[in-house]
Parts: C-alpha cells; sequence; structure tokens
C-alpha cells in the first residue's frame, strides 16, 4: 500500500515539477505548556499555549525560515509573588533567529539566540525518516505522513511531492516534498502551514546566509548550552530562580 502511495505521489510531484520550486510558506507554530508543572498560585499567570508565525523563502537552490514581524513583544517576563521565581515564555523560534539550508553543497546554518549570544551552528540533525501510508490535506496539498524518534520523542512530519523540494519549517526537512506540518511529542509542539504562495520571490524576499553571531558546531552549542543550564541549576540551588519555558 506504502509503495502505491509514493508512486501515485511522485507522478504529482512529477507534473507539478516545472512551477513549483519557489515561493513563500507561512507557518503558525504553536507550543503548549504542560501547567501542572507549576504551583496553583503561579498557573493563573502563564498562558497554556504560545503561538508564532513563521516564514519559508525557497527556491530550488536555498531557503530561509525566520520569524514574521508583527510587532508584538515576541518575549513575556512575568514574576511570581512571594515566590521568588522569575518566568521566561519563549515563542518557539525568537525574533531574530534563523534557519538556512543550501541544497546544492547540502549545508545548513542555524542561527539561534541562547543567554544573550547568538550563535551561527553549522550542521543539522541527521533524521531517519519513516514514511508511512497515511495521508491529508493541508493547506489546499495532498500531503503524506513521516515519522522519526528523537531521542524518546516521537516526531510526525506531512510533506507534499506536490511542491517537490526537499525543505521544510527549520530542521524538518530531507523528505521528498515540502513538509506542510510537523507535531512534536504527540501535540505538545505543533507546526503548520497556513498559506502556501507559490511564485517568483519578490527583490526584498531576499534569502541571505546568516552572518552574525559565533560560529559553532552542533555539539559544541549544545556542549555551552548544557554547561549553561548545570551552571544556572547550581546558582539557584535547587530552588526558586528561574524558569524559562521554550521549545
Amino acid at each position: 500500500m506504502r509503495s502505491i502511495c509514493i508512486i501515485l505521489f511522485s507522478s504529482i510531484a512529477a507534473f507539478c515539477l516545472a512551477q513549483n520550486k519557489e515561493g513563500v510558506v507561512t507557518y503558525e507554530s504553536i507550543m503548549r505548556i504542560d501547567l501542572s508543572r507549576f504551583p496553583p498560585e503561579m498557573k493563573g499567570m502563564i498562558p497554556p499555549e504560545r503561538k508564532s508565525k513563521n516564514q519559508l523563502l525557497f527556491n530550488e537552490k536555498e531557503s530561509i525560515y525566520r520569524a514574521v514581524q508583527e510587532g508584538e513583544d515576541i518575549n513575556r517576563r512575568v514574576t511570581a509573588r512571594g515566590g521568588g521565581v522569575r518566568i521566561q515564555l519563549r515563542t518557539p523560534g525568537g525574533r531574530d533567529n534563523e534557519f538556512y539550508t543550501n541544497l546544492e553543497e547540502g549545508t545548513s546554518i542555524d542561527k539561534t539566540e541562547f543567554m544573550g549570544r547568538t550563535f551561527l551552528i553549522k550542521g543539522g540533525e541527521e533524521i531517519d525518516w519513516k514514511i508511512t501510508s497515511e495521508s491529508q490535506m493541508i493547506a489546499g496539498y495532498q500531503c503524506m505522513k513521516a515519522t522519526y524518534m528523537r531521542d524518546t520523542i516521537p516526531i510526525a512530519a506531512w510533506f507534499s511531492p506536490q511542491i517537490p523540494v526537499p525543505l521544510g519549517p527549520a530542521e524538518y526537512q530531507g523528505l521528498p516534498g515540502m513538509v506542510l506540518a510537523v507535531d512534536i511529542n504527540d501535540g505538545q509542539r505543533t507546526i503548520e502551514a497556513m498559506e502556501v504562495d507559490l511564485r517568483e520571490l519578490a527583490d526584498e524576499e531576499t534569502i541571505t546566509v546568516p552572518q552574525k553571531g559565533k560560529k559553532v558546531t552542533r555539539k559544541q552549542f549544545e556542549k555551552i548550552r548544557d554547561e549553561k543550564i548545570k551552571e544556572m541549576q547550581e546558582m539557584n540551588g535547587g530552588s526558586g530562580g528561574r524558569v524559562i519555558i521554550r521549545n
């Protein structure tokens, strides 16, 4: 059954190949927060979910995934009275974060902010996607489902061979068609295409390689991140302190 589905979708992709290799996809990302992690007096201060909007600008050679600037402060800080705990909510992605992909060179650069510093992380995660026979319509396009496990976290992506480029939101790519939806950890975070605009990019819609930030590998960044988190935990002594909620 899966082979039949792949052949069918591949035929659709071949028909659409010439005109569907450039454009803009607008996504909505929703991160749902488990309020059971917090004391009762703090729950009313924390929204149950955080939403953000991002766009993927792409052509047949490269892409850039970045936040849509909408004026509202993308970070929100709240301090719990009497508890001495500061909660910082960060919308998935961040205002200045970007994810650049070069298909010709097979490279990617993840520009991300952490603890007030900007990093340019070269190289992404190798994803071993498993394509299934499930399908559904997303943003007007027929999509197939693919899955993989990141450690113990299940991740599902819905991709459309009707847009025959192996791209998607941030690192969720590498499939035979554009990824139009992602489900992380059974709905804890979702990313879904709201609009797909296949057309020639305008002059102001430039795809540029991120330049500003400290260049590191993925392993180097993870080491820096883990050390900083450990340092914060030791400073807080295991009680009170600062809680950061992000994807």
